[in-house]
């Protein structure tokens, strides 16, 4: 989450959704992350930088504590994605994270000024690319706690090898083989690092950055290895997004 907005009161304040190289062929009509401000793109440094004006009530100083309200959150998080997304569908962009603000133009094109370098780097990099998101899941196996046990300690026994049994294994080189091949098919991977404990049976995860002309591929490894791993192993992938997980940090709220 970004910083609280310090500094001199006024009606409203920036909010950024991304960088692109150009205008799309067609704006994006879907309402700002507050709902009902325009989107609209300011130039800075050679670039376009996507933005509303929205109000500081809510906004500003208080951005902060109305993260607490999860359902507020919910709906500037899905209002900040569809404009990204929109914006995606037609040109190259990279996305700022989530309650990225500043208190006006002449900050904003400041700031993008300072990461001139860096951001015409990422905007190099990403054009005409896209994320995926991939995930390994292991297949459940049918097991079951033996139906003759002679005491309670035999119980518990079984129940705790049951479960263990149950763990996602160390990752094997199965897992590792499809890991090298779906980098070779990419630009570049970011693994999703530790696991989390509630997915059960979750054994990898990963983004690919991709050429949009290189779907294809994509598709074609991944539906190889479900063919290969029926029974065993379930993949799942999301996308296109645009590239959230391979761009810099594209701009710091004011």
């Amino acid at each position: 989450m970004a910083p609280e907005v310090a500094g001199r009161a006024s009606d409203s304040i920036l909010y950024l959704y991304g960088i692109t190289r150009c205008a799309p062929v067609v704006v994006p009509s879907v309402p700002g992350v507050d709902g009902e401000a325009d989107v609209e793109a300011i130039e800075c440094s050679e670039v376009l930088c996507w933005i509303s004006r929205v109000p500081t009530e809510q906004f500003g100083a208080s951005f902060q504590k109305r993260l607490e309200d999860l359902e507020w959150l919910a709906a500037v998080s899905i209002r900040h994605q569809r404009v990204v997304a929109a914006l995606a569908e037609f040109t190259d962009i990279l996305p700022a994270r989530l309650g990225t603000r500043f208190l006006s133009e002449e900050s904003l094109r400041e700031d993008i000024c300072k990461r001139k370098p860096a951001l015409q780097a990422d905007l190099r990099r990403i054009s005409g690319m896209q994320e995926w998101g991939v995930k390994v899941f292991a297949a459940p196996r049918a097991l079951a706690l033996p139906t003759k046990v002679r005491s309670g300690k035999q119980y518990l026994q079984a129940k705790s090898n049951l479960l263990r049994s149950r763990q996602p294994q160390v990752q094997d080189d199965k897992i590792k083989k499809f890991a090298r091949e779906l980098a070779q098919v990419g630009i570049a991977t970011s693994e999703g690092g530790r696991i989390s404990s509630g997915a059960r049976g979750l054994r990898y995860q990963a983004s690919v950055l991709m050429k949009r002309t290189d779907r294809a591929k994509l598709e074609k490894l991944l539906r190889r290895f479900s063919r290969a791993w029926k029974g065993t192993h379930k993949i799942e992938w999301s996308g296109p997004w645009p590239p959230y997980s391979f761009v810099s940090q594209v701009a710091k709220s004011d």
